[in-house]
């Protein structure tokens, strides 16, 4: 299925009987404040489309972004928060795109690898290179932001992924600058 062309993934039958299971998944309070992974997609996608527009992100873009919202916790019906289980999951919803999948394989790739750098062996050069060549490391960078909607705190609040999108930037795998706050961008719109 062509995800460019779908209007919402919530249209996709098995999708949507997935994802209203999603509603008894409970998540750690300490790292959320949603009170379940339903409502924290939710959450997610639609932040994600928020920084998609503050981003001036293409439709498709945007689109990718919003569904990797709401796709990229639909492991947890598994009992597991990896990454994997939610990829393993994607095409039985008709999502194959080889970078949306990256995008769901990558998007929490930030905690393991900042508790790898805290413990002196930091991401190589050989992993970013991968990374960068698998994933839109933009998109990626927005949504992890989009990810921590929830977080408390806010996504400042959140080591990992401070570290991770100054690794980023430093390593200039950001072919520009990404707006992370949609909220500061209405404000310096308005004024």
């Amino acid at each position: 299925m062509d995800i460019q062309r779908r209007s919402s993934l919530l249209d996709v039958p098995a999708f949507a009987q997935d994802f209203e299971r999603l509603r008894t998944v409970s998540l750690n309070p300490a790292r959320h404040t949603s009170e379940n992974a339903h409502e924290h997609s939710l959450r997610v996608a639609d932040r994600a489309e928020a920084l998609a527009a503050v981003n001036g992100c293409s439709p498709s873009q945007a689109g990718w972004l919003r569904d990797l919202g709401l796709a990229h916790d639909i492991g947890k019906l598994e009992g597991t928060t990896s990454a994997s289980k939610s990829v393993e999951l994607l095409p039985r919803y008709g999502l194959t795109d080889a970078g949306f999948v990256e995008l769901v394989r990558y998007h929490d790739v930030n905690l393991p690898w900042h508790i790898s750098m805290t413990r002196g062996e930091p991401p190589s050069d050989k992993a970013w290179r991968k990374l960068a060549s698998r994933a839109d490391v933009f998109l990626l960078s927005v949504f992890m932001v989009a990810d921590r909607v929830d977080c408390p705190g806010g996504w400042r609040a959140n080591a990992p992924l401070v570290w991770f999108l100054a690794e980023a930037e430093r390593r200039g795998l950001l072919p520009t600058a990404p707006r992370y706050d949609p909220e500061a961008e209405e404000h310096d719109v308005r004024h």
